[in-house]
């Protein structure tokens, strides 16, 4: 099924009118039924067995996408993120076996189907992937997305699908932060192979307030290093971001929750993606002057 399929599926969900799909229109109050099985030794066991309405099951489909929606890379031109590559992103990268723990996969199909709350351990073995990794795809668009997800639905969390400039949740901050520091560092250093992200940043997203005096010290080191007109920029960056963490108030966190963590790497990750928007529309703007 192409994105373009699955799009005019869920315009006419959202409408809430039959589903035409290879000439068959399906009413969106159809009883629909879903059975879920698995093979145990030489039988079949039943994983679950659901029962509903085929709009319905649309409807919870529908919810979960809108969730998932998060900014990404312009060359990603996949406009859904299907359930096997969800999870594809608990499995370790060097595995053997590319395949998700089959309990969890139930799991969340259901929760999906259902509209119900995620699996605990969804969410957790992204964070567990995400510190565990150290390269360019530690933080990808799919994680960040399952990472949203589970908050908004899980914790009742708002988080808005590109940057929230106007947050002031510390940790969201903090990711935002943190994110900065390294762009400083890498417009210092151009060329640079290894950032901060790779020696500092599983640290800085548990235990803030230990990290990130170190990171303001280096990067003033690294500030040094650059023309005035972007070291103004850069400062000022900083600066407004700082503003919002309130520091007369309240120091850095010691500590971050497992929650709190998963939104300081949605800080970091927005950011960056800002960051990617900015360079590409001043390209442009390049190009056509």
């Amino acid at each position: 099924m192409t994105d373009q399929t699955l799009h005019a599926f869920f315009e006419h969900v959202r409408e809430g009118r039959s589903v035409s799909y290879e000439g068959l229109d399906i009413p969106f109050d159809n009883p629909f039924y879903i059975l879920g099985i698995a093979p145990n030794a030489a039988r079949l066991s039943v994983r679950f067995f659901l029962a509903g309405t085929f709009g319905g099951f649309l409807q919870s489909t529908l919810a979960h996408q809108e969730r998932m929606e998060i900014v990404r890379p312009k060359f990603q031109e996949q406009a859904s993120i299907p359930i096997w590559q969800m999870l594809g992103e608990t499995v370790k990268p060097q595995s053997r076996d590319k395949s998700a723990s089959p309990l969890l996969a139930g799991s969340v199909l259901r929760a999906i189907l259902m509209n119900d709350p995620y699996p605990a351990a969804l969410y957790e073995n992204i964070l567990l992937r995400i510190r565990a990794e150290h390269d360019e795809h530690k933080i990808n668009f799919r994680r960040a997305a399952i990472l949203k997800a589970c908050l908004i639905k899980n914790k009742g969390r708002k988080i808005t699908v590109a940057l929230d400039e106007s947050s002031t949740n510390p940790a969201y901050v903090l990711g935002r932060l943190f994110a900065v520091l390294e762009r400083i560092q890498q417009d210092a250093n151009p060329g640079i192979l290894a950032t901060i992200k790779d020696r500092y940043f599983n640290a800085a997203c548990a235990t803030p307030a230990r990290v990130f005096p170190v990171l303001q010290k280096l990067s003033q080191h690294h500030l040094r290093k650059l023309p005035e007109k972007s070291r103004a920029y850069h400062e000022i960056q900083v600066g407004r971001i700082m503003d919002l963490l309130r520091m007369q108030e309240a120091p850095f966190p010691r500590t971050l929750s497992l929650e709190a963590q998963g939104i300081f790497i949605l800080g970091y990750y927005h950011q960056r993606q800002q960051f990617f928007a900015r360079k590409k529309k001043t390209t442009n703007e390049m190009e056509e002057n």
